[in-house]
């Protein structure tokens, strides 16, 4: 019996994909194509982190395989993370690494969304694989992460170190706050020309010169920032 060229497996950020490195990609394409239509009905609707392991890819074997999987069921990838190195899905920009305190070691995993009235708190980093939807409430020490929507609060960097950063596939909060900094988010037109934003791309909100700042997360705002 021939070796399966694709082994779909769950983790706690999402899902991780085995890959055959001896097999042709076409034929990987294909199998990963077969796997996740038969699969579609039981992951459903959902955003989730990619992992692959076993094989090295291009980035456009990387967008290749997602659009595999986005086109054989529901699912949409907002990340993926091939030998550790996180990339925008759409692969629009690098994201060398998200920045500070091994956040995908260290920070607390929500799985799924945040709904009105819930409040929920994180002494580290803070990932939510969902929405935080309207009246719900986020609080982390460190950065927050959010695959899906914001529309209620986000408190990052409590109480005082605006030295972290928000991320959300989308972004329309009710309040937003990274340390002692609050109020309107402005989005940096002089960078945000560097890299155009699509309606699928994430975007994150961090600390410059005392102001909230939004950009495309393919622009390298948050690396500008820390370097």
């Amino acid at each position: 019996m021939s070796k399966d060229p694709v082994v779909l497996k769950s983790n706690k950020y999402g899902l991780s994909l085995q890959l055959d490195a001896t097999v042709p990609f076409e034929d990987l394409v294909r199998a990963i194509c077969e796997k996740f239509a038969k699969s579609a009905e039981f992951f459903g609707e959902a955003s989730m982190i990619l992992e692959t392991f076993g094989r090295e890819l291009t980035t456009e074997e990387g967008l290749v395989i997602i659009q595999a999987i986005e086109l054989n069921s529901k699912i949409k990838v907002i990340l993926l993370n091939e030998n550790n190195e996180y990339k925008d899905a759409r692969m629009l920009g690098e994201i060398d690494r998200f920045y500070a305190d091994d956040i995908y070691e260290n920070a607390k995993i929500i799985r799924g969304s945040v709904y009105k009235e819930d409040s929920i708190t994180s002494d580290s980093s803070l990932i939510i694989l969902g929405d935080v939807k309207s009246k719900a409430s986020v609080q982390a020490k460190g950065n927050i992460i959010v695959l899906g929507t914001i529309e209620g609060s986000c408190y990052a960097g409590y109480p005082d170190n605006t030295g972290c950063y928000i991320v959300a596939g989308q972004l329309d909060p009710k309040h937003i706050q990274i340390g002692t900094v609050s109020g309107e988010i402005i989005l940096q037109k002089k960078w945000s020309l560097r890299a155009k934003r699509s309606n699928s791309e994430p975007v994150a909100v961090s600390v410059w010169n005392h102001e909230l700042l939004e950009e495309p997360i393919s622009s390298g705002l948050l690396k500008r920032i820390r370097n």
